[in-house]
């Protein structure tokens, strides 16, 4: 059975900051990296609440579709499989989430 939280356009969203992620690695500036962190955190806040809640800690494309195959795996376990790596740290970053609108993200800079 396929998750309805999981639809093309959450997999596209996800392909969308992985591109976020790839330019901040090469920002050319100080500010314009400032601009790919914020647009990166805006659209994380767009994902459903167990997508927030699992990745906090992980919150990079990678941990999204760590998430994706982690869901799927306790949706169908023998179609599913997963690998221990994935479950342990889909468990170790599992943590509540606190989303505050003003929250001074300047602490995720990398100055």
């Amino acid at each position: 059975m396929i998750d309805p939280d999981i639809t093309p356009e959450l997999l596209q969203t996800i392909d969308v900051l992985e591109t976020l992620e790839n330019l901040y690695d090469t920002a050319p500036t100080d500010e314009i990296a400032k601009i790919l962190i914020d647009a990166w955190l805006k659209i994380t806040q767009t994902f459903p609440q167990d997508f927030q809640e699992a990745t906090q800690e992980d919150a990079g494309a990678d941990g999204l579709r760590r998430y994706i195959r982690v869901k799927a795996f306790f949706s169908n376990p023998t179609e599913n499989p997963i690998s221990q790596a994935d479950l342990a740290q889909y468990y170790e970053n599992r943590q509540e989430v606190n989303w505050d609108e003003d929250e001074d993200w300047e602490e995720w800079d990398e100055d």
